[in-house]
């Protein structure tokens, strides 16, 4: 049997349908559920607008924070006057200069052995036990008639802790292939001595037959520094200068300079111009109004933002207790309002007193510098706890949450309203169904007794 619904209008002929319900509930939607909607949708774009906000505040305060940091002002750089030495400095290194003259190099120790013919050459005519010593200590590899050269070499570096390397040189020739031993690392410590159990006499059926000539003996780097001689096991040296490592590659004279790295509070400098002013052209757009338009930036009239454009733009401005500012280092605000760095005025500045643009920038220890209070500005912000931003978009969330609930409060109340009226409307149908076919009885009856008296 078929609802009573889903015949709706029948009885009424249609004055009592659901195209009736659905234009009175059209209606009501737009009076109670599009305000919702608007707001939500308002909601997402601020949402959305002060991510993008948030997020250039954050790029622009990474950039106060290394111009605020200490070790951004501890950077060096050490150059060489010529490319058989180099240099390397530490942050925090004293600036200087000195010369390094390099007489000798420190040499690994090199030998080699006699000729054989092929890889798998044997050496010894019987048990035997070859010592390697080197640094003072002594290794043992037992060979026997059968050992090759070429498993000899393989078992060197195991069993010399990686002190001696062996390898198989293809020299040509009759006999084109040499065991070289070499010392792995340089010093005149570390000279390799080769002997046997069983040394070489008129015995021909007790002999090892490996002979070893040395063509580089080991030896220490030996050099000046400031005039002053010194000498080391190895041609990298880094216990000379605390923080600073040296590499010989050639017998050179060389004058060596360790200054401040100037580069990377440059590059900061003029990034954080780039980023002010991508964060401005943002502030700038989200808080305009058009007045002949009527259009108005996302943030327009809002105080948080209108606060955060204020601050970062007015602080700009600022002077300190010295009477510098930040123009005096290179960065001004043009006639537009635009944020320029003047790289030569800059490198002035920092070349002539590097001390006070760090006094300025960072501070002294006692006062905050510029872009240590500017960084703390931008704190209050974004801070993750209880910055302005952040406090923000948590009433944006909180709005958002309270206008689904207030969505979802009207909908079920007007399905309840529409549910309530089709049921009504339906027995109105009904009742008016059931006249109808009164009235058509009624009707019928009337005309059969009018019939009947003619």
């Amino acid at each position: 049997m078929a609802s009573s619904l889903s015949s709706l209008g029948l009885g009424s002929q249609g004055a009592l349908s659901y195209d009736v319900i659905d234009q009175l509930r059209a209606v009501d939607e737009k009076a109670i559920i599009a305000p919702i909607d608007n707001k939500l949708s308002d909601n997402e774009t601020k949402t959305n607008d002060l991510s993008a906000l948030t997020t250039l505040t954050a790029s622009l305060k990474a950039e106060t924070s290394t111009l605020s940091d200490e070790m951004n002002y501890l950077k060096r750089t050490a150059t060489s006057s010529n490319d058989g030495v180099s240099v390397s400095a530490s942050s925090g290194v004293e600036i200087q200069d000195f010369s390094f003259n390099v007489t000798t190099l420190a040499k690994r120790d090199i030998n080699e052995s006699q000729a054989f013919n092929k890889t798998t050459d044997t050496f010894a005519t019987t048990d035997d036990t070859i010592h390697l010593a080197i640094d003072g200590n002594t290794y043992d590899i037992t060979v026997t008639s059968g050992t090759t050269i070429d498993a000899f070499k393989n078992e060197v570096y195991d069993k010399t802790d990686g002190k001696i390397t062996a390898s198989l040189l293809n020299v040509g020739g009759d006999n084109p292939y040499k065991l070289v031993l070499k010392s792995t690392d340089t010093g005149a410590n570390n000279v390799i001595t080769v002997t046997t159990d069983n040394n070489s006499d008129s015995d021909d059926s007790n002999d090892t037959n490996l002979t070893i000539t040395n063509i580089q003996p080991a030896g220490d780097l030996d050099a000046t520094f400031n005039g002053v001689s010194i000498t080391r096991s190895s041609n990298t040296i880094d216990d000379l200068i605390t923080g600073v490592t040296i590499t010989a590659s050639d017998e050179v004279n060389s004058n060596i300079s360790i200054k401040q790295d100037t580069s990377a509070i440059s590059d900061s400098i003029s990034s954080f111009v780039t980023k002010y002013n991508d964060l401005m052209n943002n502030l700038n757009e989200s808080t305009k109004y058009d007045t002949q338009t009527k259009a108005a930036g996302t943030f327009q009239g809002n105080s948080e933002i209108k606060s955060l454009k204020s601050d970062i733009s007015k602080y700009l401005l600022q002077v300190d207790s010295s009477g510098r500012s930040l123009s005096d280092y290179g960065v001004s605000l043009n006639d537009a309002g635009v944020l320029e760095f003047d790289q030569s005025t800059f490198d002035s500045k920092i070349n002539s007193d590097s001390a006070d643009v760090e006094d300025f920038f960072r501070g002294d220890g006692t006062t905050d510098g510029f872009f240590t209070n500017y960084n703390s500005l931008l704190s209050n912000y974004i801070d993750t706890n209880d910055g302005i931003l952040t406090r923000y978009n948590t009433q944006l969330s909180d709005e958002k949450k309270t206008l689904e609930e207030n969505k979802e409060t009207a909908t079920a109340r007007l399905d309840n309203k529409y549910d309530t009226m089709a049921k009504k409307f339906a027995a109105y149908d009904s009742i008016i169904n059931q006249l109808n076919a009164s009235f058509q009885s009624l009707s019928m009856q009337i005309d059969a007794l009018s019939n009947s008296k003619n």
